[in-house]
């Protein structure tokens, strides 16, 4: 289904828990590759708490050091305003999570094959907004109506770029994971789960769930429930994107 194209990024980190943030040595060992093969190296960070904060300040300051410049996905805007307050010459990219737009996975239960309208006057003040502050991408799911990416950058290089995830859509996310949860056993459950850093059980596991309002395949990942987007659904997005993000899993 996918264009031909060439690999241009590396996206490494996480998008929807703080405690799946790399550490140093995992990150700049991402961003290594990345150089070597001449693709731009690309952290995704998500929705923080104040420890949440300041480890992806250390984390950029630190890769700075090293010598890595990776672009920033971000999809909390406290982590927006660090970037453009300490770590300016990082590439600003809005996340998945920037997008509010519908993706509910029972719209598709009657049409598989459903498409978005794209209709590009959608969305049209948070792009103008992003770009005010130096937002230089945007990425996306697809969601149910479309026109959140715009039109991308115009012949004069004004405008944002644009990046289409697949094949996971996410369709709900919070703190809350049962995964962590579970950990604890009978006495913990989620209040012990919130105060401590996690293990992550999740790595490499996403679990298959059983939805009996949508035909779609579902996946936890974690603290995120997502869900395998029909290809009919993600071709309706392909020619509104400059870049297609693959994930290997679903994965938080």
């Amino acid at each position: 289904m996918l264009p031909d194209g060439p690999a241009v990024a590396l996206y490494f980190g996480s998008e929807f828990c703080e405690d799946r943030l790399p550490d140093l040595d995992e990150a700049s060992a991402f961003c290594a590759v990345a150089r070597d093969r001449g693709w731009e190296p690309t952290l995704l960070t998500p929705l923080v708490s104040p420890e949440g904060l300041r480890a992806v300040d250390q984390l950029a300051g630190a890769l700075g050091a090293a010598g890595f410049r990776p672009a920033v996905v971000f999809n909390d805007w406290g982590v927006l305003g660090l970037l453009r307050e300490r770590h300016a010459a990082l590439p600003r990219r809005a996340g998945r999570l920037v997008n509010r737009s519908l993706r509910d996975p029972r719209a598709y239960r009657d049409a598989p094959g459903g498409t978005a309208t794209h209709d590009v006057s959608r969305h049209a003040r948070m792009r103008g907004m992003l770009r005010r502050l130096g937002v230089a991408a945007l990425e996306t799911d697809a969601d149910l109506e479309g026109g959140y990416l715009g039109e991308g950058r115009g012949s004069d290089g004004t405008g944002l770029s644009r990046a289409l995830h697949l094949p996971y859509t996410y369709a709900a996310s919070g703190r809350g994971c049962p995964l962590k949860a579970a950990l604890y056993g009978d006495e913990g459950g989620f209040a012990k789960a919130f105060a401590d850093r996690c293990p992550a059980p999740c790595r490499g596991k996403p679990l298959p769930v059983h939805r009996p309002d949508s035909a779609l395949p579902h996946w936890r990942g974690g603290n995120t429930i997502f869900y395998e987007l029909p290809h009919e659904a993600a071709r309706s997005w392909l020619v509104h994107a400059d870049r297609v993000v693959v994930h290997g899993s679903a994965s938080p």
